[in-house]
């Protein structure tokens, strides 16, 4: 076995291990700005169902009024 294939062989292998490593922390750090959109879009949620709360509370509190 020369040298070349020596190197070849150990080489390739540690660098698909290194480029998959790369690979992969990219996509964590994509998933997570994923997560945080989620948690964004999840905190508007509720403070629109918040606000609709409120506005259902003051309708009931008006029907009461009305029917009594």
């Amino acid at each position: 076995m020369s040298n070349a294939q020596l190197y070849f062989s150990i080489g390739l292998p540690c660098l698909t291990v290194l480029a998959s490593l790369g690979i992969s922390l990219l996509q964590v750090f994509g998933i997570r700005g994923d997560i945080r959109e989620i948690r964004v879009d999840i905190a508007g949620i509720r403070t629109e169902l918040g606000g609709i709360r409120e506005r259902l509370a003051t309708l009931e509190e008006r029907d009461h009024w009305v029917r009594a």
